[in-house]
Protein backbone atom coordinates (compact mmCIF):
# COMPACT_ATOMS: atom_id res chain seq x y z
CA UNK A 1 0.00 0.00 0.00
CA UNK A 2 1.18 3.70 -0.73
CA UNK A 3 -0.11 6.93 0.86
CA UNK A 4 -0.43 9.78 -1.23
CA UNK A 5 0.00 13.25 0.49
CA UNK A 6 -0.88 16.50 -0.38
CA UNK A 7 -2.08 20.25 -0.19
CA UNK A 8 -5.63 21.32 -0.54
CA UNK A 9 -6.58 24.70 -1.73
CA UNK A 10 -9.76 26.01 -1.81
CA UNK A 11 -10.80 27.93 -5.42
CA UNK A 12 -14.41 28.05 -4.79
CA UNK A 13 -17.42 27.21 -2.78
CA UNK A 14 -20.98 27.36 -3.36
CA UNK A 15 -23.42 26.54 -0.66
CA UNK A 16 -27.49 27.54 -0.16
CA UNK A 17 -30.24 25.91 2.17
CA UNK A 18 -32.68 23.69 0.02
CA UNK A 19 -34.93 26.92 -0.23
CA UNK A 20 -32.20 28.71 -2.21
CA UNK A 21 -30.95 30.80 0.84
CA UNK A 22 -27.44 31.47 1.01
CA UNK A 23 -25.94 29.19 3.36
CA UNK A 24 -24.31 32.41 5.75
CA UNK A 25 -27.91 34.15 5.57
CA UNK A 26 -29.55 31.41 7.93
CA UNK A 27 -28.86 30.24 11.33
CA UNK A 28 -29.38 27.68 13.92
CA UNK A 29 -30.77 24.21 12.53
CA UNK A 30 -30.65 23.57 8.66
CA UNK A 31 -29.57 21.90 5.75
CA UNK A 32 -27.63 22.44 2.32
CA UNK A 33 -26.22 21.84 -1.10
CA UNK A 34 -23.34 23.03 -2.59
CA UNK A 35 -20.23 22.57 -4.18
CA UNK A 36 -16.03 23.41 -3.85
CA UNK A 37 -13.43 23.21 -5.81
CA UNK A 38 -10.06 22.75 -4.96
CA UNK A 39 -6.44 22.66 -6.36
CA UNK A 40 -4.59 19.59 -5.06
CA UNK A 41 -0.43 19.95 -4.79
CA UNK A 42 2.48 17.10 -3.81
CA UNK A 43 1.67 13.44 -4.30
CA UNK A 44 -1.83 14.80 -6.08
CA UNK A 45 -1.23 17.20 -8.66
CA UNK A 46 -5.48 17.65 -9.31
CA UNK A 47 -7.90 19.67 -9.70
CA UNK A 48 -11.20 18.73 -7.74
CA UNK A 49 -14.62 19.40 -8.06
CA UNK A 50 -16.90 18.39 -5.04
CA UNK A 51 -20.92 17.98 -4.64
CA UNK A 52 -21.85 18.06 -1.23
CA UNK A 53 -25.28 17.97 1.35
CA UNK A 54 -25.05 19.23 4.98
CA UNK A 55 -26.44 19.69 7.83
CA UNK A 56 -25.87 22.21 10.84
CA UNK A 57 -26.76 21.77 14.56
CA UNK A 58 -27.75 25.22 16.81
CA UNK A 59 -23.78 25.71 17.15
CA UNK A 60 -22.91 25.38 13.67
CA UNK A 61 -21.27 22.38 13.77
CA UNK A 62 -22.26 19.77 10.40
CA UNK A 63 -22.32 17.03 9.44
CA UNK A 64 -21.63 16.20 5.79
CA UNK A 65 -21.63 13.84 2.81
CA UNK A 66 -20.80 14.35 -0.95
CA UNK A 67 -18.58 13.09 -3.98
CA UNK A 68 -15.61 14.67 -5.03
CA UNK A 69 -14.40 14.25 -9.17
CA UNK A 70 -10.70 14.33 -9.11
CA UNK A 71 -8.54 14.87 -12.62
CA UNK A 72 -4.76 14.78 -12.50
CA UNK A 73 -1.75 13.22 -11.90
CA UNK A 74 -1.27 10.86 -8.46
CA UNK A 75 2.54 10.41 -8.54
CA UNK A 76 3.25 10.35 -11.98
CA UNK A 77 0.12 8.66 -13.43
CA UNK A 78 -2.73 10.52 -15.47
CA UNK A 79 -6.51 10.06 -14.79
CA UNK A 80 -9.33 10.52 -13.04
CA UNK A 81 -10.92 9.16 -9.78
CA UNK A 82 -14.21 10.01 -7.47
CA UNK A 83 -13.96 10.26 -3.72
CA UNK A 84 -17.22 9.02 -1.49
CA UNK A 85 -16.75 11.92 1.23
CA UNK A 86 -18.12 11.86 4.49
CA UNK A 87 -16.98 14.02 7.52
CA UNK A 88 -18.24 17.36 9.25
CA UNK A 89 -17.04 20.62 10.59
CA UNK A 90 -17.00 21.46 14.01
CA UNK A 91 -15.00 24.51 15.66
CA UNK A 92 -13.32 25.72 13.08
CA UNK A 93 -11.78 22.39 11.11
CA UNK A 94 -13.87 20.20 8.79
CA UNK A 95 -12.58 17.05 9.02
CA UNK A 96 -13.38 13.84 6.88
CA UNK A 97 -12.84 10.27 5.52
CA UNK A 98 -13.18 9.64 2.18
CA UNK A 99 -13.39 6.36 0.09
CA UNK A 100 -12.09 5.88 -3.91
CA UNK A 101 -15.18 4.38 -5.74
CA UNK A 102 -14.11 4.56 -9.32
CA UNK A 103 -11.15 5.85 -11.50
CA UNK A 104 -10.05 6.08 -14.77
CA UNK A 105 -7.22 6.51 -17.12
CA UNK A 106 -3.69 5.31 -15.75
CA UNK A 107 -5.76 5.09 -12.51
CA UNK A 108 -7.93 2.74 -13.19
CA UNK A 109 -7.65 -0.04 -10.73
CA UNK A 110 -7.34 2.73 -8.02
CA UNK A 111 -8.90 1.65 -4.45
CA UNK A 112 -8.27 3.10 -1.19
CA UNK A 113 -8.89 4.89 1.79
CA UNK A 114 -8.03 9.13 3.27
CA UNK A 115 -8.64 11.71 5.15
CA UNK A 116 -8.72 15.33 5.08
CA UNK A 117 -8.31 17.88 7.48
CA UNK A 118 -9.10 21.84 6.67
CA UNK A 119 -8.88 24.43 9.15
CA UNK A 120 -10.71 27.57 8.30
CA UNK A 121 -8.79 29.99 6.36
CA UNK A 122 -5.91 27.42 5.77
CA UNK A 123 -4.88 24.91 3.18
CA UNK A 124 -6.17 21.18 3.54
CA UNK A 125 -4.12 18.50 4.36
CA UNK A 126 -5.35 15.40 1.92
CA UNK A 127 -3.68 11.99 2.73
CA UNK A 128 -4.63 8.78 0.93
CA UNK A 129 -3.96 5.40 1.58
CA UNK A 130 -4.18 3.18 -1.72
CA UNK A 131 -3.13 0.77 -4.23
CA UNK A 132 -3.25 0.33 -7.82
CA UNK A 133 -3.58 -2.66 -9.92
Amino acid sequence: MSTAQANAEMKSWDEHTWDGRRHDEVTGPKQTVGGMTTAYTGDLEAAGDLRFVMSYTDDGSCASTGYEVVTGTLNGREGSFVLHHTGGYRDGVATGTFTVTSATGDLTGLTGTGRLTWPQGEPGRFELDYELR
